[in-house]
């Protein structure tokens, strides 16, 4: 006997439940009877039913019917059909005194299955596994139930499906390879349970161990990334390939798990890229794999090549993009990829502007057609180098850099040609700027009187100028305002951007000066600052002057000033301007002017929460505009043109001379003759005074020690005197912005009977400045939300493309054997919910499971 009475005792109480009266004590080897007599259960009686069946059975239906009973009975149990108290046993708990009885009341498993745990008395030797194979959700009716219950408590399984209980026993297997352990996997040997853990990945996951040994995590690590590789490799050992991507993603989309699958593609990556033949490395057939990151090298150097010649196709480089930036590898890859797209829209967008500039001969042509549409080349040029210069060198790199050349060489002419046609027309309506166009000088009337502001709440107006920030910029700071998810902003303001036509020269002083209340503008030639009305405009204190001058309760504020305003801060000002440096900051520094396309992310950020501030603190309109724009090169300064000016440094030096210049215009009494300069009056350009403007030809520079001549303003060019007034206002509910949406289209039937589904996913409204882009994952479910494909695939809906077709993607779906269990499933769109991790459900389409049917055929 091996274990004590009291023991057992301890044990019979326990089995009695409040309508529990009968516990049935199987005893076949007669071991426990000599003790029988010593045994005290509290409230029960035992009783000895051994060859007194018939009158026990009397005993506890007749004689006692509400006494309880331990039913003890040695030997070995009669058949069913000859047992004569197999209707008390049926209706009583049973009992056995065994350790492998205890194991199995312990662990919730019934005692007629207690004697298969004796084959795995190592694993009884921790309570903590047999505490976690009580909690076992999983079944635990047969031998082979139980023994994978007991596998998966090794591992701390809490699934209560055996299919998802097998998935998570594979993870935490390679999981605890990864980190060169094996303590599961030797207490699966000591238990002898490793035959059960291979055999229920056999036959969820279809994985065999190969014919020249035993299986090993190696091995299944290297056939599941072979699995995910499915699409390009032939292999009839292959194991389920919906069921490895499943596990091996779960690994990957995890921050604490990916690690584990950075192990497994270490290991094993090599041996799969072997088996992925060379005629499959094309970007169609890679563009859904992400096992290796070796295939994004492979679809970037297919797209780079294309690139380098002039046949890139730039709708599939963003299909491609926007499914791949939401799988495994993408943070390393993510500047490679939209430094294409950038080079393709470039391309596109200059293909335009050659096609249709010929058409514009007039000063207003020229403005609305760059307006509308060639700003982009500029925007493009600067998306390109943006994500250039965050690329880490390598292969990809260098063939990309000979797309650079040819994208900054072309950049160049398009800027000669768009600046020269500029500058034949600048004056067509006799001065400078024409009254026709949205002009700077009128900022302050048109914008800021005209909206009525009060020092009240609610009525009044913040101005932000935002230095050198040019036209494109503005439209690309309109769009993320109407987008943006700032508490407060997102879905509760409506947004607009509108160019305007600084002054002439384009530099801070004359812009800052243009955009306060218009009086006469006057420059000094001697140090180029400006008055207005008489009234100097140097400094923050001047300008305050000016403003109150007009509007007494005015205020100026610098940047840094307003991000901390609360609610009340401007009760008694009407009209805020606040004075925001980032962009021109870093340009026209030399050493920090290559950064200035990298400074836009700053500025935009920088801007939005300014906007945030002056709303909370009582503004109920706010415009950003700037006081000039500017031009930018990426070559190098030695390759630019330059206008030869003989002695302009000695013109500059003569004291008896007033007269000074920058990299874009020289202004003094007296100038220099040379053919290279286009000379101005004062008049000319709306300015009071007694001197002349003169401004180099076409984009070139002025040769000038001590500043750089990449980042250059002040000359007469679309880029430098196109700026954005971008108006933000608290939006009614008709106007508020909105995300895009989608909608989903079978391709074929909406039945299953086959290893996938496939839709196209069509993105319902272009993104603008009032429809921001959406997130959307696509997955094939149960009604009860189950997913039932391998993975949710991830889309990024943010196509500016008016073209319906040029919005749709191609999405396939590998699914689990879990749809098998399913009649009906769904297809569906779900949307994320602003920056959350929740999603909403926006489409979905009901499709017939058929596939056991079309294995038949």
């Amino acid at each position: 006997m091996d274990i004590e009475i009291q023991d057992i005792e301890q044990r019979l109480g326990s089995q009695f439940k409040p309508s529990q009266r009968l516990v049935f004590w199987e005893d076949s080897a007669s071991d426990y009877e000599g003790i029988l007599d010593a045994l005290h259960v509290e409230n029960a009686v035992i009783l000895n039913i051994t060859n007194s069946e018939l009158a026990s059975k009397r005993i506890v239906l007749r004689e006692q019917p509400d006494t309880r009973f331990v039913l003890y009975r040695s030997g070995d149990a009669p058949a069913p059909d000859e047992d004569l108290v197999y209707d008390l046993k049926l209706a009583s708990t049973p009992f056995t005194c065994s350790m492998e009885g205890m194991w199995a009341d312990e662990c919730g498993i019934s005692p007629e299955k207690a004697v298969i745990l004796l084959d795995h008395v190592s694993f009884f030797k921790s309570k903590e596994r047999k505490e976690a194979l009580r909690n076992s959700l999983l079944p635990k009716e047969t031998d082979s139930e139980i023994r994978f219950a007991m596998a998966a408590a090794i591992f701390k399984v809490k699934e209560g499906n055996t299919r998802d209980a097998v998935r998570e026993l594979t993870k935490k297997a390679l999981i605890e390879w990864a980190r060169g352990e094996s303590s599961c996997m030797s207490r699966l040997s000591e238990s002898g349970l490793i035959g059960v853990f291979w055999k229920s990945i056999e036959e969820v996951l279809e994985y065999h161990a190969p014919e020249s040994g035993s299986a090993t995590i190696d091995d299944l690590a290297f056939r599941m990334l072979e699995a995910k590789c499915s699409s390009l490799i032939e292999d009839d050992f292959m194991a389920n390939p919906a069921e490895c991507t499943r596990i091996l993603d779960t690994l990957a989309n995890s921050p604490s798990t990916r690690f584990a699958y950075d192990h497994v593609v270490a290991e094993c990556g090599a041996a799969v890229r072997m088996l992925v033949e060379d005629d499959v490395r094309t970007v169609d057939a890679l563009s859904n794999c992400d096992a290796l990151r070796e295939f994004d090298e492979w679809i970037l150097l297919g797209f780079g090549q294309s690139a380098a010649v002039g046949t890139l196709d730039l709708q599939k480089v963003e299909a491609v993009w926007s499914r791949r930036r939401h799988m495994i590898w993408s943070s390393l890859y993510k500047s490679h990829y939209e430094s294409l797209i950038a080079a393709g829209r470039f391309r596109k967008q200059l293909n335009a502007y050659n096609k249709e500039v010929h058409a514009a001969t007039s000063q207003k042509a020229l403005f609305d057609s760059y307006c509308s549409d060639w700003y982009l080349v500029d925007t493009y040029y600067r998306d390109f180098h943006s994500v250039y210069k965050a690329m880490q060198p390598g292969k990809f790199k260098s063939l990309i850099g000979a797309v650079q050349e040819s994208i900054d060489f072309d950049y160049g002419k398009f800027l000669v040609d768009l600046t020269d046609r500029w500058q034949v027309h600048l004056l067509d309506s006799g001065q400078w700027p024409p009254k026709s166009l949205n002009r700077q000088d009128a900022f302050f009337h048109d914008y800021v009187e005209m909206s009525f502001p009060r020092p009240e709440n609610n009525k009044r107006i913040g101005v932000i100028i935002s230095d050198a920030l040019r036209y494109e910029a503005g439209v690309e700071l309109s769009m993320r305002m109407g987008s943006t998810n700032k508490p407060g902003l997102k879905g509760k303001i409506k947004t607009k951007c509108q160019p305007m036509l600084c002054m002439l020269p384009s530099y801070t002083q004359l812009g800052m000066a243009a955009l306060l209340p218009s009086g006469p503008l006057e420059i000094n030639p001697s140090d180029m600052s400006v008055r207005v009305s008489g009234m100097s405009t140097l400094g923050s204190d001047n300008r305050r002057k000016v403003l109150q001058a007009r509007i007494g309760n005015a205020e100026v504020y610098r940047a840094a000033e307003v991000i901390d305003m609360q609610k009340g801060s401007l009760d008694s000002v009407s009209v805020a301007y606040v004075y925001h440096n980032v962009i021109d900051k870093t340009g026209d520094s030399g050493e920090t002017e290559t950064k200035v396309f990298s400074s836009f992310k700053d500025a935009f950020a920088e801007i939005e929460d300014l906007v945030q501030a002056l709303l909370r603190a009582g503004c109920s309109k706010v415009f950003i505009t700037a006081d000039h724009g500017f031009l930018y090169q990426n070559d190098s300064p030695e390759t630019y043109l330059y206008a030869d000016v003989q002695n302009l440094s000695l013109l500059k030096s003569n004291e008896e001379v007033v007269c000074d210049h920058t990299r874009r215009f020289v202004i003094g009494t007296t100038l220099p003759n040379s053919d290279t300069l286009i000379e101005y009056t004062a008049a000319d350009l709306s300015l009071e005074g007694d001197y002349k403007i003169a401004m180099p030809k076409g984009i070139n520079r002025l040769r000038l020690k001590g500043s750089g001549s990449r980042f250059v303003h002040g000359g007469a060019s679309l880029q430098e005197n196109v700026i954005p007034v971008v108006e933000i206002h608290p939006a009614k509910a008709s106007e508020a912005s909105h995300q895009t949406s989608a909608e989903g289209f079978p391709i074929g039937r909406s039945m299953i009977t086959g290893p996938m589904v496939s839709i196209n996913v069509y993105q319902t409204e272009p993104c603008n400045e009032n429809c921001s882009p959406a997130q959307i994952k696509v997955g094939v479910y149960a009604k009860e939300g189950k997913l039932l494909s391998a993975t949710e695939q991830m889309l990024n809906l943010n196509s500016t493309d008016p073209a319906t077709d040029n919005r749709k993607t191609r999405v396939d779906m590998i699914l689990t054997d879990d749809v098998d269990d399913y009649s009906k499933v769904m297809v569906r769109i779900s949307a994320q919910v602003g920056s959350t991790s929740a999603f909403r459900q926006i489409w979905e389409m009901e499709y017939s499971v058929m596939r056991a049917f079309d294995s038949d055929f």
